[in-house]
Formats: C-alpha cells, sequence, structure tokens
C-alpha cells in the first residue's frame, strides 16, 4: 500500500495587474473604447478640474463630469480599500443645458466635450499614477505635465490619488 503525500496548500493567488490600459508602441495611452460599459462612480456639474473643464469655466459654460472605472477595480478597492495597479478611470465632460421642454429648471447632459483618463501602473510611472487628455476624439495621448492633474491630486486626492470624496458609492468604505 503506498503512502499518499498530504495535499499542497494551495498557493496564493498573487495580485495581478488589471488587464486595460492599451499603450501603442512609442509609449502612448490608447483611448479606452469600451468605458460606458464600466462602473459609473459619480457625476458633477460645474466642477472645474482638468484641462476641458477649465477652458469652459473661463467661457462661463457648466460642463458635467461622469467618473467611470473597471468593475474589477471598483470590486478591488470595495474589498481591499485600495486601487489595484492597472486600475483606470475615465473622466468623461459633456455639456449642460436648461429650459428644454419639457423640462423648466434642471440641467442635462449634452454633447461630448472631452476625454480625460487616470491611469495607476507603478512600472511604468514613476509616481504610480498618470493623467492624458484626449480632447474630443484623440486616438492616443502621451501623459499630462505632473504640475496639472498629478499635482491637484496629489494635494487633494482622498484615497490613492483619487478624489473618492467625490464618489457616493465608495464615501464609507474609503473612510473604514
Amino acid at each position: 500500500m503506498a503512502l499518499r503525500s498530504a495535499p499542497a496548500a494551495p498557493a496564493q493567488p498573487a495580485k495581478a495587474k488589471l488587464v486595460g490600459a492599451k499603450f501603442s508602441a512609442d509609449g502612448k495611452l490608447l483611448r479606452p473604447v469600451d468605458y460606458r460599459s464600466w462602473r459609473f462612480v459619480s457625476a458633477g456639474l460645474g466642477m472645474s478640474y482638468g484641462p476641458a473643464a477649465q477652458a469652459a469655466a473661463l467661457t462661463g459654460h457648466v460642463m458635467f463630469d461622469n467618473v467611470f472605472v473597471q468593475p474589477e477595480a471598483y470590486e478591488a478597492f470595495l474589498r481591499d480599500r485600495v486601487w489595484p495597479e492597472g486600475t483606470m478611470f475615465v473622466l468623461e465632460l459633456r455639456g449642460s443645458e436648461t429650459q428644454r421642454a419639457p423640462n423648466n429648471r434642471g440641467y442635462l447632459q449634452t454633447d461630448l466635450h472631452g476625454i480625460e483618463v487616470s491611469v495607476k501602473d507603478s512600472a511604468r510611472f514613476k509616481n504610480r499614477w498618470a493623467y492624458f487628455d484626449f480632447g474630443m476624439d484623440a486616438a492616443s495621448a502621451t501623459p499630462m505635465p505632473e504640475s496639472a492633474c498629478f499635482a491637484c491630486h496629489k494635494a487633494h486626492a482622498a484615497v490613492d490619488m483619487t478624489f473618492v470624496q467625490f464618489y457616493p458609492t465608495l464615501q464609507k468604505r474609503a473612510a473604514h
């Protein structure tokens, strides 16, 4: 009768980097095409961060911003309270309008004014996160200078370079 060895302990799964950000051969981030199927985390009206929103604010135009994050990153954040490597956020900027019948008072979203993306990738970016401005329709983008979005996120982000303080579904989770 052969002796059976004890089963090996299951290996702990490695914290894998999320797949999502795609880069061109010359290092430019390719514009995400499926972000509207990601987790919607917030919308703001008149938030003036980011290049497109700041430009609109100078003309008196009030913009909506919609924030999306990959579903896997959202679930990982709920579980671990940190954004995993490979996390991508998309900030979609849209115009606003009021008094379009039958609406009498409220604001509604209109045309697209720009797409901005943040990516967490410690292997690629010396400060873990980088921010990209795709404008209206650019297919790829290079990181914005650290003096722009990065500096604001570093100074004001609630958790891991992100504005979780503006994401109602994540505020309580981030505080614990």
